[in-house]
């Protein structure tokens, strides 16, 4: 499921963020390894389940090397779009405290964007009800802090 926000009223430019459901027993399993990011099938109702989000700043269209169709260009830092995307679902209380986690391995990705990651994975829990929210430090959101080492 996707959703996106204009930024400026321009239809060029806006978030973009896509989410997928895992079941919480084949994203365990593979956490840690490139099968992680292949796609499975929907978990069925009963499952407990995952949802696994990949995030975009659109900031302009361009066209594509491989198949010259139009697209949108993306903004290289991909952090800043994990950071916004992150402050947005705390904002509106739908996820509960956010956790960072490192990655345990780099995967390519390939030659038709480029994109600047510190390697930090967004973790957070769906919430039903608005929280005190935390940065990854620990602070409150809205307070200025460090990344972590």
């Amino acid at each position: 499921m996707g959703f996106q926000r204009s930024i400026d009223d321009n239809p060029r430019k806006r978030h973009h963020v896509r989410f997928w459901s895992l079941s919480i027993e084949r994203a365990e399993a593979t956490l840690d390894i490139a099968t992680f990011w292949l796609a499975s099938g929907r978990p069925a109702n009963t499952e407990r389940t995952m949802w696994v989000g990949a995030a975009t700043k659109d900031v302009g269209l361009s066209l594509t090397r491989l198949s010259f169709q139009i697209t949108h260009a993306t903004d290289a830092d991909t952090n800043a779009e994990r950071e916004f995307l992150v402050q947005s679902l705390t904002k509106q209380g739908v996820i509960g405290p956010v956790r960072y986690h490192r990655p345990g391995e780099r995967l390519s990705l390939g030659t038709v964007n480029r994109y600047v990651s510190d390697g930090l994975v967004a973790v957070a829990d769906l919430s039903s009800q608005p929280g005190t929210s935390l940065r990854r430090d620990g602070s409150a959101l809205g307070a200025v802090s460090e990344k972590p080492d």
